[in-house]
């Protein structure tokens, strides 16, 4: 084995496992190591102009190249075979032709499961604004609990190597490694606080250094930091049920009492998936304006104590400036560049010695969203400080579609929140889909009152997930909103079905749709012809049924039982709701079809009575023509707990089929959200009628 440039000091440490679940003050800001050591623009690309400096590593300027499956160690597993380790490099194609700073990205999985091109979307996020990130696979184990130990030294032993393969070939892929961020995901973010805590760079002039650590929910860390850890951004969300989100919290105040430069942002109502798009859009904000500040961390005479702000329109955002340790005698004037109409407001001078606090001043009539601000001095040679504001919405929404026994029809609920400080006044505006097309409808708002709420009941719903905008009395739109779930009012049958993998017995005039970009959870997605489709549901005294058909370029289906998710498949959920409007315990259930023909089942989750495993009850035809998959599934009541379904009966719902090109599992398209994410509040809502009207 030829000789490493960096080596891994050993520390004790004690690990929290996580188990797969399907589906799915600051003396040590940047690396302790000199303010010479900060990177620039210059030295990664051709001269810039003054406002492309300011962009630099913020803006999406490039496209994305990749390089794929580059084995970078063969190591001996837990099998005594040899394995041969891969990653993947994504790079910005740029004329420039100076190195790039690195992002090293382990994926999670609870170490038994998991892949680099999980990464892909967030590296893209990256290398669109000019990182080269290599995401890299280690080796796993069937049961990791059962040595602990064990796994976590292969996994940093590997990671180690993937650092000293990217030294060794830098070269090749422009990146400068004396500039490396390491990050990670659930296990793979606690494996990045490990590696940063254990990494010892040798004193060789180019060797790596780190810069930054992301982790992202990794269970608890219970090593040692010293002074000299690199910045680190901790991401978590509160509804996280896999890993504890006090966990980030104890790991935050650990880096505090180390001395180093640390940030903690929440995402709320975040489970354990940074991919969710509702949190989507914090991740990529909050890791782009961190990793900036950390990199030129030793040119700075402050940091932010938070990279992302939250404030009304018409309120004043509190930044608080840390002064570094290099920078203590000097003082000047803070200067800032801000969205037209935004005002730096407070004391800009500051003296020698001292942190800086200012307000930034928010217009009345600033719409809702992220606001990137720059804060720099009157100091030449530094790029400025950055970091976003978020203008929080004024208006919260809560929709309630239920059943109209007297009409025979489903109608809305619509309850309207003032979260603003004042009273608000203006038009509602719900753009939505049904039936016949795109419709439209308005409703005036005379006055809402802070906190109070409005209620609209509508004589209709909408199929697909419906916008809501809102725009004050002078006509401007302050905040458009997207209510996400889809509804689905399936129909009786009048006749028996035949569960053979043919559709000809469905009436199939009201398809749900499986082909909007939106429903795409996938990497390295080809178009329509990789995987779309569109679905059915309708019902009678003893089954509901669900059909789907798909295109599906290639259909791969190796795995048993519990494990057929991994490959071609479908999986599906359903929530009973009870008379007061509340949703009871989860079913989720998955089929297949085996590359010998058989089909197969599995129910993954359940409510206490019912038990994990295959259903017998289920019927399940699928079959596989061409490029395209017909799945046929008549699932028993007496399966959900149900003795008689009825006119008007409502239930939560939430499908997803997964797609495996032959290289694992690819991601979903999904109709409601909820599966692969882990979150039952995100499921949609399910009908059961006579008659669709």
């Amino acid at each position: 084995m030829r000789a490493k440039r960096v080596y891994l000091a050993v520390l004790g440490l004690a690990v929290l496992t996580i188990l797969a679940v399907v589906f799915g003050s600051l003396g040590g800001a940047g690396r302790g190591d000199g303010r010479e050591e900060a990177m620039n623009p210059q030295e990664t690309g051709k001269p810039m102009n003054s406002e492309h400096q300011e962009d630099w590593l913020l803006e999406p300027l490039y496209k994305v190249n990749s390089h794929k499956d580059l084995v970078y160690a063969t190591k001996e597993n837990e099998h005594g075979r040899q394995e041969s380790l891969a990653l993947d490099i994504y790079e910005p194609l740029q004329e420039e032709a100076a190195s790039r700073p690195l992002i090293l990205f382990i994926h999670g999985g609870g170490f038994n499961s998991g892949d680099k091109r999980d990464a892909e979307a967030i590296a893209e996020e990256w290398v669109s604004r000019g990182y080269v990130v290599a995401s890299a696979n280690y080796r796993l184990r069937v049961s990791p609990q059962a040595d602990m130990k064990g796994t976590i030294a292969d996994a940093i032993e590997d990671m180690g190597d993937a650092l000293a393969w990217l030294k060794d070939n830098q070269e090749s892929y422009r990146i400068d490694t004396r500039y490396t961020a390491v990050g990670g995901d659930s296990a793979g973010g606690q494996l990045a606080v490990t590696f940063a805590s254990r990494y010892k760079a040798v004193e060789e002039e180019d060797a790596p250094r780190l810069f930054a650590v992301i982790d992202i929910y990794g269970p608890l860390f219970r090593g040692e930091i010293t002074e000299n850890y690199p910045s680190t951004l901790i991401i978590h969300g509160t509804e996280d049920q896999l890993v504890p989100y006090e966990q980030s919290v104890r790991l935050f105040d650990m880096l505090g009492a180390a001395n180093v430069y640390r940030q903690l942002v929440t995402m709320e109502g975040g489970g354990h998936s940074y991919q969710d798009p509702k949190v989507w859009e914090q991740v990529v904000q909050s890791t782009t304006h961190f990793l900036r500040n950390a990199i030129t961390a030793s040119q700075q005479i402050f940091l932010p104590e938070d990279t992302e702000l939250g404030a009304f329109a018409g309120e004043y955002a509190q930044l608080q400036l840390l002064r570094q340790a290099f920078f203590v005698e000097t003082s000047g004037q803070l200067q800032a560049k801000l969205p037209k109409g935004w005002e730096l407001v407070g004391q800009t001078a500051f003296s020698s010695g001292e942190n800086a606090e200012v307000q930034v001043a928010i217009p009345e009539d600033a719409a809702s969203g992220v606001y990137p601000v720059r804060i720099g001095t009157d100091q030449s040679g530094s790029l400025p400080l950055t970091l976003y504001i978020k203008v929080k919405d004024r208006l919260s929404y809560e929709r309630t579609v239920f059943y109209n026994a007297g009409e025979q029809q489903l109608h809305t609920n619509l309850s309207i929140k003032n979260s603003y400080p004042t009273a608000l006044q203006g038009k509602v505006t719900i753009r939505y889909q049904d039936s016949e097309g795109s419709r439209v409808e308005s409703y005036e708002l005379k006055s809402i009152q802070p906190g109070a709420v409005k209620k609209l009941t509508m004589p209709f719903y909408s199929e697909e997930a419906p916008v809501v905008v809102y725009e004050n009395s002078a006509g401007a739109v302050l905040q458009e909103t997207s209510l996400m779930t889809y509804v689905y009012a399936a129909e009786k049958r009048t006749g028996p079905l035949t569960i053979d993998g043919s559709l000809e017995d469905w009436r199939r005039d009201y398809p749900f749709p499986l082909n909007g970009e939106s429903q795409l959870h996938m990497k390295e997605y080809a178009g329509a012809d990789d995987l779309s489709g569109q679905g059915y549901v309708a019902w009678d005294e003893e089954y509901v049924y669900l059909a789907l058909e798909m295109k599906d370029d290639r259909h791969v289906q190796q795995e048993t039982a519990f494990g057929i998710y991994m490959g071609d498949s479908v999986q599906f959920s359903l929530r009973l709701v009870d008379q007061s409007g509340t949703p009871q315990g989860v079913h989720e259930f998955g089929v297949a079809l085996h590359e010998n023909g058989s089909p197969a089942n599995f129910r993954w989750l359940a409510p206490p009575e019912f038990r994990p495993g295959k259903v017998h009850a289920m019927k399940t035809g699928i079959s596989r023509s061409n490029d395209q998959t017909v799945y046929e599934i008549a699932l028993p009541w007496a399966e959900l707990g149900v003795a008689a379904p009825t006119e008007g009966m409502h239930l939560k719902f939430s499908l997803l089929v997964n797609d495996n090109d032959g290289q694992g599992r690819k991601g979903w398209i999904e109709y409601n959200s909820g599966i692969g994410y882990k979150d039952a509040n995100a499921f949609g809502d399910l009908f059961l009628v006579n008659k669709r009207n």
